[in-house]
Order: C-alpha cells, then structure tokens, then sequence
C-alpha cells in the first residue's frame, strides 16, 4: 500500500508493505516454564511496590508536617 504525503511543498511516497522483518533464531530447544517461578515474581513486585507506597505517603507526610511546625514557628 502507498501512501503520498505533502509537507513542506514536497511529496514523500512511502510504502507500508515493506518493513523491516527480524529473523528469529530458533535453535531448537525446548523452554521449561515454572508457574510457580512466575508467581512468586508476581508476589515480590507486588510486595515491592506497596513498600514503595509506603515510603512515599510516610515522607509526604513526614514534609508536611516539618513544613507546618516550620510556619508555625515563624509566626
């Protein structure tokens, strides 16, 4: 399929049906899959996202109020 585009008072021409193909490598062995490998990968991210929660809420928190008693001090 062509496609014509004008930009720049130019016409550029481009084909769609030809791009460019990466040749896979197979080179004949088998891959072994461990649900259980994959599940417990699933639980640490997880795990390691809420402690990444938590210490973002803990250190707004924590800036707030160094910020508010700061203010309060001022005054």
């Amino acid at each position: 399929m062509h496609k014509t585009y004008f930009h720049n008072r130019k016409h550029i021409n481009e084909k769609k049906d030809q791009k460019k193909i990466i040749p896979l490598q197979y080179n004949g062995k088998k891959r072994i899959v461990d649900i259980n490998i994959l599940l417990n990968r699933v639980r640490v991210d997880k795990i390691n996202e809420t402690k990444r929660k938590i210490i973002f809420y803990s250190s707004s928190i924590l800036s707030l109020g160094f910020f508010s008693i700061f203010i309060m001090f001022i005054k």
